[in-house]
């Protein structure tokens, strides 16, 4: 075929596109279409840009690509002639009303190439016209299509944030309990410290005694600050048992339930006679305010402890969901994947999680964020799969070019039959209702079109392996 403006009707309609067009509408398209030849190697359009063309392949071969991470990542390929690239039928609204979307990837010859070339907007008034029925149900199908896949990922979203939320709550309830219970009992011992004093002054405690018991309260303190002896239950409880005959002997109420907290620190017989004679007859009210100090500072610990957890917990939040920093930046996956196990905590309850991480895998520049919605749904499917109990390992690794994560667990394995087909949007092996298929589908266009890696699966009963290839 001569390259020329003006595509005949009849070599037209040897497009499949056309080909069951009657004779008036192919007059109106070669009316209003032109042949253009372009170079190798041209661009047809930019992605982003406004679509106002609608180009039909005549001779050449096309290429679509897609910017990823300020790259180009070619998608597809076609030589076959009558393909078609660019601004195809946009129909918005439940009137079918045309309407110019922009360019959804970027277009290049590949080799020299002829189009025929139709105005988008001209074509899809056109249609909208010959074919209203037809014009109607492509409409209904794309905003169809676009609802629905803005729903169902919104409740997949909704649905993962609803398992975090519930496994990040879960675990701030237990440390808050247990501060909750030690401030709780700190004030019980607040007050036998101020019962105490007042017996000691009642008692008319000596100089000597209050100097003593000082002495007695830095010997106690300086022995909660090292390693107490491990004793075997056995002896912890013949220990419990002199120091508490002791104290019941200088006349010290709930003797046995103070002797615990002496002996737990290493002090025991020899060191409570030898209080009881410094003390003299402020025995009882001495030895009862120096266990109320020493069961404080337990308390304290305790809630130093949990508030500590606490802290850890939120510091893994913030590091899961990134909020305070920026989207693109220099990434420690080991953090990534530690915190998304700490907001995982619930599904994860009854499984063992083993961390195989190389000490020497680099930091690399990635969405931080989005790999942790990786992880998540990598990590959740995992816990699913084994029932909530089994063996979950994380490995991470490098090589020159590429750092390498591994999610395994050892459940029943994926069929080997739809192993292909886990990554297709809303498939999934889940019961009606408790999985969207979309969980997989997301991670894939995370790794692949976000950060040119790859996303591969090995599965055989007892061992499931996701591995994920991320570029250095």
């Amino acid at each position: 075929m001569s390259v020329c403006d003006v595509l005949p009707p009849e070599e037209l309609r040897t497009l499949f596109l056309f080909e069951k067009l009657a004779d008036e509408h192919l007059n109106w398209l070669c009316a209003h279409g032109k042949v253009k030849a372009f170079p190798a190697n041209t661009t047809l359009y930019h992605e982003g840009d406004p679509g106002e063309c609608f180009f039909v392949l005549l001779s050449g071969e096309v290429t679509m690509n897609r910017t990823v991470r300020g790259g180009e990542l070619e998608v597809h390929r076609s030589s076959m002639r009558g393909a078609y690239v660019g601004a195809a039928l946009a129909l918005d609204g439940n009137d079918g009303t045309p309407a110019v979307h922009a360019y959804g990837n970027t277009a290049r010859t590949h080799v020299d190439s002829t189009f025929f070339v139709l105005p988008a907007a001209e074509l899809a008034q056109a249609f909208t016209e010959w074919f209203p029925m037809a014009a109607h149900l492509v409409a209904g199908m794309f905003l169809g299509a676009r609802r629905n896949g803005s729903a169902v990922g919104q409740r997949e979203r909704m649905v993962a944030l609803g398992t975090l939320t519930a496994g990040l709550t879960h675990e701030l309830g237990n440390p808050a309990a247990a501060a909750e219970r030690a401030a709780a009992n700190l004030r019980t011992r607040l007050g036998e410290l101020r019962s105490a004093r007042a017996e000691l002054a009642r008692a008319g405690a000596t100089v000597e005694a209050l100097e003593a018991l000082d002495r007695l309260q830095a010997e106690v303190l300086a022995h909660r600050g090292t390693e107490a002896p491990r004793l075997r239950p056995l002896e912890f409880a013949d220990r419990t048992d002199e120091v508490a005959e002791i104290f019941e002997d200088l006349g010290v109420a709930d003797a046995y339930e103070t002797a615990p907290s002496f002996v737990n620190v290493g002090l025991y017989e020899d060191w409570a006679r030898g209080a009881g004679a410094a003390l003299g007859s402020a025995a009882r009210p001495g030895l009862t305010w120096l266990a109320a100090n020493l069961e404080g500072e337990a308390l304290l610990d305790e809630v130093a402890d949990a508030l500590g957890r606490i802290t850890e917990l939120l510091a893994a939040a913030g590091q899961y969901t990134q909020m305070d920093r920026a989207p693109y930046q220099e990434s420690d996956l080991r953090k990534g994947l530690d915190s998304t196990v700490a907001m995982l905590a619930g599904p994860l309850r009854d499984i063992r999680v083993e961390r195989e991480y190389a000490e020497d895998l680099p930091k690399i520049q990635a969405y931080p964020a989005e790999l942790n919605q990786v992880w998540t749904n990598l990590i959740d499917n995992a816990a699913d799969a084994m029932g909530g109990k089994g063996t979950l390992t994380l490995r991470a690794r490098a090589d020159a070019a590429s750092v390498v994560i591994e999610v395994e667990d050892d459940g029943p394995g994926i069929p080997p039959d739809i192993q292909d087909r886990i990554f297709e949007p809303f498939f999934t092996t889940k019961a009606l209702g408790e999985g969207t298929g979309l969980g997989l589908d997301i991670s894939y266009r995370i790794i692949v079109e976000r950060h040119d890696g790859t996303v591969t699966v090995d599965s055989e009963p007892g061992r499931t392996t996701f591995r994920i290839t991320l570029p250095r």
